[in-house]
């Protein structure tokens, strides 16, 4: 049992006094402090340019039905926010009534529910 302490406290005593140790070990502290503040802002990055492109996108939505009301046509664009998808109303013109969805509301609903079985398989914080 003694002989495993006095070897223990010699590694401890080499490690602490080599230069080379102490170099290699603030070496890998910096890379992993490095390392992880390029994930952070790589993350950061990815979130603006989601919001930018769903903004760009909802521009782009105004724009079409501004464009379809000065026709005088009866096709409305939207974009469904759950699964990242634009869609198309046709409605008739004197009553409202909605004639078609393209991709229609069951599509639509599936497409979701298949994100999240999707999300829930491979979850990235498992």
């Amino acid at each position: 049992m003694d002989i495993f302490n006095a070897v223990s406290k010699q590694i401890d005593s080499v490690q602490s006094y080599s230069p080379d140790y102490n170099k290699t070990s603030n070496i890998q502290k910096r890379q992993e402090i490095s390392q992880n503040r390029t994930t952070t802002s790589s993350e950061v990055k990815n979130k603006q340019d989601k919001k930018e492109i769903q903004q760009h996108l909802n521009n782009t939505v105004k724009k079409l039905n501004d464009q379809m009301s000065s026709l005088n046509i009866n096709i409305k664009f939207g974009f469904n926010d759950k699964i990242d998808t634009m869609f198309v109303d046709v409605t008739e013109r004197s009553t409202g009534r909605l004639i078609r969805k393209i991709p229609s509301e069951e599509t639509m609903k599936l497409a979701e529910k298949m994100k999240e079985i999707i999300g829930m398989i491979f979850d990235k914080k498992g």
